[in-house]
């Protein structure tokens, strides 16, 4: 039996995890009525959920009136948050795997030119 590589997997997850987000924010959207209703998937994308919050606020008072907009389309635009929440979650993780692997193989290349 053979294994994907650890790459594919992890790529499948990632996929996976904005995937789930995505249809959570839709269902509790359409169950709801109201786009206030649950706060299920902001807690699933939590600290990506606010930065993406916090980065949409800071865009539309630099470019708008700092308002959101109000009316039937602003519904979907909050599982859209939770999506771009989800984005940033698994960048910020991605970015930090790099960062370890990096500082593994430059520990590792130290202790050989120590050695030599």
């Amino acid at each position: 039996m053979s294994f994907p590589r650890p790459r594919v997997l992890t790529q499948c997850a990632a996929v996976a995890y904005v995937g789930s987000v995505a249809v959570l924010g839709l269902v509790d959207v359409l169950a709801e009525g109201s786009p206030g209703g649950s706060a299920a998937p902001y807690v699933v994308a939590f600290p990506g959920s606010a930065v993406a919050a916090v980065l949409l606020q800071l865009a539309s008072s630099l470019l708008g009136s700092g308002e959101p907009p109000a009316g039937e389309g602003a519904a979907l635009g909050f599982p859209v948050l939770a999506v771009a929440g989800a984005l940033v979650n698994v960048s910020m993780l991605w970015a930090a795997v790099s960062f370890a692997r990096l500082c593994v193989r430059e520990c590792r290349a130290a202790r050989r030119a120590r050695r030599a």
